[in-house]
């Protein structure tokens, strides 16, 4: 077996114990055109990366450039762009009253994870399922109760804790994806920017969710310890035994 059908794998298995309505959703930051893998076809109209997340999740895979990441926050996040200035100066924020001053807005952007401008030629997105190459990241929704689980199986050997970064701009660019990509396991919330767009497309982010955003290479790990946890065990065996019943 591969190590990319390995992923795969991990991708059905953790889906299964964790009951996850959609599958997880692979995230790989290219750097030049010779990485997209071939036969994946390019996004087809410009969206929101918060957008190509949730249309990941409902089965596509698809690469996207810059000229297709119609939010050049987000692509500037993820190091497809320079960041727009109204994002700089604060105005965009301050603008739209998701804040009380253009300072608070720049302590927005100055504070959150973000890559070098042009170190990421595109996106790759697909459901981890089906996952054209080995992933940077991996990201899943899911109810908070799950989202324990999984931080618990990323400590299970070392104990300690998890910290996660939240704050209101930028959740699923920056602190699902990239925050991630530089080693750190991650929840927050989908913000409303992107509860907004995703929902013009029919893709709604769950109101009871949160967003779990996991260094690919944290992800074996988390497969295998989840089942040994107590009591996932038996609410495995529950389940189980329900299915015999039934």
């Amino acid at each position: 077996m591969t190590e990319l059908e390995q992923y795969r794998g991990i991708g059905r298995r953790i889906r299964e114990i964790l009951a996850l309505k959609s599958p997880l959703v692979a995230v790989s930051l290219l750097s030049k055109p010779e990485d997209i893998p071939t036969g994946v076809e390019e996004l087809d109209s410009p969206m929101f990366y918060c957008c190509m997340v949730k249309y990941a999740m409902a089965g596509n895979t698809f690469y996207a450039t810059d000229k297709l990441h119609e939010c050049k926050r987000g692509a500037s996040a993820l190091g497809l762009t320079e960041p727009p200035k109204e994002e700089i100066t604060g105005e965009f924020y301050f603008n739209k009253a998701s804040c009380s001053s253009r300072m608070a807005a720049r302590r927005y952007f100055e504070s959150a994870p973000c890559l070098r401008a042009g170190s990421v030629y595109a996106t790759l997105l697909s459901p981890l399922e089906t996952a054209p190459l080995k992933p940077d990241v991996v990201i899943a929704e899911t109810i908070p109760r799950r989202a324990l689980e999984v931080i618990q199986a990323s400590i299970f050997e070392r104990g300690g804790k998890v910290e996660s970064w939240f704050s209101a701009p930028r959740q699923i660019c920056s602190y699902s994806t990239v925050r991630p990509y530089l080693g750190s396991l991650n929840i927050t919330f989908a913000c409303e920017f992107s509860r907004n767009k995703a929902r013009e497309m029919g893709l709604d982010y769950l109101d009871e969710g949160v967003i779990i955003g996991i260094p690919a290479e944290l992800l074996p790990r988390i497969a295998e310890n989840l089942p040994l946890i107590g009591y996932i065990k038996k609410r495995l065996g529950e389940a189980a035994r329900h299915d015999l019943e039934v």
